[in-house]
């Protein structure tokens, strides 16, 4: 049976940026209000989360894979106290001022990984950004595409994807 499944950028929308556009040490890593909550009921409702996220600072070099690493542990954490799991976190190191990939959104490599592992439903599912590169990627992937604010309370989206699910 395919899945539904909703695709979450990371920085903007999972967490806080406001005040690091590269956020990659755990401790300036922080959960944006509501995302947790409208994840618990999001997955009551039969969904499954995966993130996509651009991570072009280890291509800058001014952080590592190990740092993205250890803030990914922290999210899986901070995650689990709300009972909410992420199935996976897909990341591109790649930047394109340092040349150019597959995988780095508006591209699709990494949401099509996802489709194929986790049998998805693409006609179910959503993916939810908060830049324009996040909505031309989950669209370039036949998904239904949500663009937020970046750092404001996520509460809202779980009303969203009901309205527009039914």
């Amino acid at each position: 049976m395919k899945k539904k499944a909703i695709f979450l950028d990371r920085d903007g929308v999972l967490n806080n940026e406001k005040d690091n556009y590269y956020v990659f040490r755990v401790e300036d890593f922080f959960l944006n209000d509501g995302i947790g909550e409208t994840l618990k009921v999001l997955s009551n409702q039969g969904f499954i989360f995966i993130v996509i996220t651009n991570q072009g600072g280890i291509a800058k070099r001014l952080y590592s894979s190990n740092d993205v690493e250890a803030v990914h542990n922290k999210l899986y954490s901070l995650l689990k106290s709300y009972n909410v799991r992420i199935e996976e976190i897909y990341y591109c190191p790649h930047h394109s001022d340092v040349g150019n990939c597959l995988c780095r959104k508006p591209k699709n490599l990494n949401i099509e990984k996802a489709i194929a592992r986790f049998n998805i439903d693409r006609d179910k599912s959503w993916f939810v950004g908060d830049r324009e590169s996040d909505i031309e990627a989950g669209k370039l992937s036949g998904l239904k595409t949500i663009k937020v604010t970046a750092n404001e309370d996520m509460s809202y989206l779980r009303e969203i994807i009901r309205k527009r699910t039914v």
